[in-house]
């Protein structure tokens, strides 16, 4: 899975089929939906950790990911990715390509923060386990989901700020024994991001080649 897609993935509770459900998880649950809501046009700060033990790889960056309604924009240490709610550009630094692109409505719906986050209301069960004080000194909700079926994942520990109900960190464990973390280092929220954000400016790559894979 790419890093783009994996992050929006956990990011944003995308692959939920789980086994119980929990009546304070869901009210927790529901105060992030709601919050996310609200938040508006949105900047988010991140960090993760990718491990592959069986690949002997361990792997850290650091990212920002700019979302506007359906539109989104992705910065990481090797990609940049923008996404203006038809198509998607994204480009490989080390390459200097831009693969061009128009996702599905099922690839749009594991990418699109605004059309996924409340999937859990139909397709979701999950716990609470305990509140505690995170590593940054936040006081945390965390639940834990337990995928079923045919999800990659078998287990997702998700920590909501008990703050403003925004998630701040997620660790997921896949059948492949790949574990992945990720902390929200910040948020800005009710911005007022410009519709140009979301596409790809030729003019400012003149050198990359363009492959169209519409």
């Amino acid at each position: 899975m790419n890093k783009f897609r994996l992050i929006l993935t956990i990011l944003l509770f995308s692959l939920c089929s789980f086994a119980q459900k929990d009546a304070k998880a869901k009210e927790i649950l529901d105060k992030a939906s709601k919050a996310y809501e609200q938040a508006g046009d949105m900047s988010v700060y991140f960090n993760i950790h990718i491990k592959d033990p069986d690949a002997g790889i361990a792997h850290d960056f650091d990212g920002q990911l700019r979302l506007k309604g359906v539109k989104l924009q992705l910065s990481t240490p090797d990609t940049e990715t923008w996404f203006d709610g038809e198509t998607q550009w994204v480009y490989m630094k080390s390459s200097q390509e831009v693969n061009i692109s128009e996702p599905s409505e099922k690839e749009i719906q594991s990418l699109n923060p605004s059309i996924i986050f409340n999937i859990y209301k139909t397709e979701c069960n999950y716990n609470f386990n305990s509140e505690k004080t995170d590593n940054k000194n936040r006081v945390v909700y965390e639940i834990e989901l337990l995928p079923q079926g045919k999800s990659e994942m078998t287990r997702v520990i998700v920590q909501i700020n008990k703050t403003d109900y925004m998630p701040v960190y997620f660790q997921i464990f896949y059948k492949n024994k790949m574990e992945n973390k990720i902390h929200i280092n910040k948020y800005l929220t009710k911005l007022n991001h410009p519709d140009t954000l979301f596409s790809f400016d030729e003019s400012k790559y003149p050198d990359v080649e363009i492959i169209d894979l519409r």
